[in-house]
């Protein structure tokens, strides 16, 4: 969420403002939690505007592989800089052979640059490392003269950017170097604005296929026809040049976009391009130039830019389902095989003495999830880590780690390692998984290790770990309303339910993949095989909607179902409460192997918050609980993000039972500007924002409860 000045008296603070989130109610982008820019600007040992002028990996003393990264520094917002060469180091890396990757850390790459917040690294005496993580680096793209970061968009590096850095250190910056990148960005910028202006073709795009598709699935080592996107249209032309796809970045919901490797690029006409649908990705312009080493491609409208880096959107937008983690060697992307570490079919993971006891029943109902209903063989063994440490040693260690940058929830460690057998070709392996908490998740949170529904101060341990524990079977991010595995959660919020479509399609797909290895694939390892023992009952989706004058509607989704006899739904008002309520009986499918949707009505009226859960009756007696869901009496409010958004905007409002929601978009005159007509009953859709400026709006809907509205900015 973003915060924005209603009030035009003060132009500067809005635009600050604007990108800054709200606290207390946050979205966190890849499991991390939002720390203000002027707490960056105040708190980080060294704020510096710099360029990535070099890089080398190295490993540590402990074990880890890092990267090292050299910076040209051009002014300083805060602090000192050292008397001989400023770098700092990111976890993960490549060397020869073996590669390490962590989540939820910042990954940049040379020739980049922009504002750097930097910090003394505890687990490395002497060395710098980026202040919250991802949150420690604002990306300039120099081809449009912006910057973004995890939680926020800047429309001016030196007007909006500069004010709102010096705003929160307090002081005028200090220049010690010319930025000839920014000077000679600005001048070509402006070049290329006028040469637009006069040109008399653009390209078009008049289709594409596939509809939906995956992303990192189709590598060099692997092939599949919905992970290659054939474009068509006119004006791309008759080669590709300084031409390029971008996508959606799932690391962020979609606010920048994402580009292919030059690689994955397999044909380019003037009215085909035939390109991978990435997993592995650069930045969404010329890399020299642009934002960070991205997330992978994500659901939304995409783009095409020919040699002159003039843009083409699609008029609808692509569907990424899933995505793929992927290595890239030697700038060819390969897929990753699980293997069999432990002897026994897959991986062993051992609790370490950091790990709180209060964690280990959220984050097993996770693993049990992945393992029964996906076939991702992780067990937990009885026997304890021998050391409270993270590092590549042969444990698939779980721990909580006070050192973790702030903002930062949780870290999966990947290890992988590429072999090759009598010169066959490479294949990349993760021969172990290690897994890191922050012991408190931020201030004034806490965990929410409980099965009940998490507060407003809390973020949901099982739903961390399960998300976290996707990246460990080797899922990246998706944009989904549904998925697991989606860029974001937030406090106060559970996602506990694998979605069928995407999170187990993906993890599915990995255990196919891995367990149909060849010897040589293998490089002679021991395979790796999925977890046989699928639940009596695969529950992917329960939900609870209330519709004034009818009652709360629960509805839920299994995938399959073993000897199933019955689904109660139970109640309660109090969270604290011992004893749940039987609401209603359903029967249930007994045995089936294709989807069921299932319905139940509760008819009592809602004043405030009321939780339900269901109660699975098995034929033999058994007896399983579903994960917790809450519901609140209808509201006026209406969402919009990612806010501010660029080609697409997400809205989620109130809708009344039987009614089709109705958006206006309108401008600060009242002057409406586009309208759309959602699904019917449904209080959710995309509205596309293609040929809008930049700038403050208002969106206006009608879902049959009255109107309810929000301010959208545009950049």
């Amino acid at each position: 969420m973003y915060q924005f000045l209603p009030s035009a008296k003060n132009k500067l603070a809005a635009l600050i403002l604007s990108t800054l989130p709200l606290l207390g109610h946050a979205q966190s982008t890849c499991l991390l939690v939002p720390v203000p820019l002027s707490q960056r600007s105040q708190q980080a040992r060294l704020v510096v505007e710099a360029r990535v002028a070099s890089q080398r990996v190295e490993a540590t003393a402990s074990g880890h592989l890092v990267t090292r990264s050299v910076l040209e520094v051009y002014k300083v917002f805060r602090g000192k800089l050292p008397a001989d060469e400023l770098s700092f180091v990111t976890p993960g890396g490549t060397l020869g052979l073996r590669r390490e990757d962590v989540s939820s850390t910042l990954s940049v790459q040379t020739g980049q640059q922009g504002v750097f917040f930097l910090e003394a690294d505890p687990t490395q005496p002497g060395e710098l490392r980026a202040y919250a993580g991802p949150q420690g680096f604002i990306a300039y793209d120099l081809t449009d003269l912006t910057a973004s970061e995890p939680f926020g968009h800047y429309a001016s590096i030196e007007g909006t950017l500069y004010a709102a850095v010096t705003a929160g250190t307090g002081a005028a910056y200090r220049e010690v170097a010319t930025n000839r990148g920014l000077r000679g960005a600005v001048e070509q910028f402006q070049r290329r604005t006028a040469a637009r202006a006069l040109a008399t073709t653009a390209p078009t795009i008049s289709d594409f296929s596939p509809k939906t598709a995956f992303a990192g699935t189709s590598t060099i080592n692997t092939s599949n026809p919905n992970g290659v996107l054939t474009i068509t249209g006119t004006g791309f032309g008759d080669t590709q040049g300084n031409g390029y796809v971008q996508f959606r970045n799932a690391d962020n919901g979609g606010a920048t976009y994402t580009k292919a490797v030059a690689t994955d690029y397999l044909s380019w006409s003037d009215t085909q391009i035939q390109v991978r649908v990435p997993s592995y990705t650069q930045p969404g312009s010329p890399a020299s130039t642009g934002l960070p080493m991205s997330g992978p491609a994500g659901t939304g409208l995409f783009q095409v830019a020919d040699n002159s880096g003039t843009l083409a959107t699609s008029a609808s937008p692509l569907t990424v389902m899933y995505a793929l983690s992927n290595v890239n060697s030697d700038g060819l992307n390969y897929r990753i095989h699980l293997i069999s570490p432990d002897g026994s079919g897959g991986y062993t993971l051992q609790y370490s003495s950091s790990f709180a006891d209060e964690a280990k029943a959220p984050f097993e109902r996770a693993l049990q999830a992945w393992r029964s209903q996906a076939g991702v063989n992780r067990t937990v063994s009885t026997t304890p880590a021998p050391n409270d440490i993270t590092k590549l040693d042969g444990v698939n260690v779980l721990r909580f780690d006070s050192t973790l940058p702030i903002g930062v929830l949780g870290v999966t460690y990947s290890y992988y390692s590429g072999c090759a057998v009598n010169s066959g070709p490479l294949n990349w392996q993760a021969v172990e998984t290690d897994y890191v908490y922050a012991p408190v998740p931020a201030s004034n949170y806490t965990w929410n290790f409980t099965t009940g529904a998490p507060t407003s101060q809390q973020y949901d341990f099982e739903s961390v770990s399960l998300h976290e524990q996707g990246h460990g079977a080797q899922l990246a991010h998706i944009i989904s309303n549904t998925g697991v595995m989606n860029f974001a959660i937030a406090n106060g919020v559970t996602r506990r339910l694998l979605d069928t479509n995407t999170d187990l399609a993906a993890a599915r797909n990995v255990v196919n993949y891995s367990t149909s290895a060849t010897l040589t694939e293998r490089c002679n390892g021991s395979p790796f095989r999925a977890s046989a023992a699928p639940l009596p009952v695969q529950l992917t989706a329960f939900g609870a909607r209330y519709q004034e004058g009818q009652g709360t509607l629960l509805s839920w989704t299994t995938a399959s179902e073993v000897q199933s006899a019955a689904f109660v739904v139970e109640s309660q008002d109090n969270p604290a409460a011992a004893t749940w309520q039987p609401v209603a009986r359903v029967a249930a499918a007994g045995t089936s192997v294709t989807t069921r949707q299932y319905q139940a009505r509760d008819g009592r009226p809602l004043a405030g918050t009321r939780y339900y859960r269901l109660r699975q009756l098995d034929l033999d007696g058994t007896v399983a609980f579903s994960p917790v869901v809450s519901v609140a009496a209808a509201t006026s409010e209406l969402a919009a993000y990612p806010n501010p958004a660029t080609g697409l905007v997400h809205l989620s409002g109130p809708l009344a039972l039987g009614t089709t929601a109705r958006v206006r978009l309108l401008d600060a005159t009242g002057r409406c500007l586009t309208q759309a007509t959602g699904p019917a009953g449904q209080a959710t859709f995309d509205l596309p924002l293609t040929g809008l400026a930049p700038g403050f709006y208002l969106v206006e809907w009608n879902g049959g409860t009255g109107p309810a509205r929000t301010r959208l900015a545009i950049y």
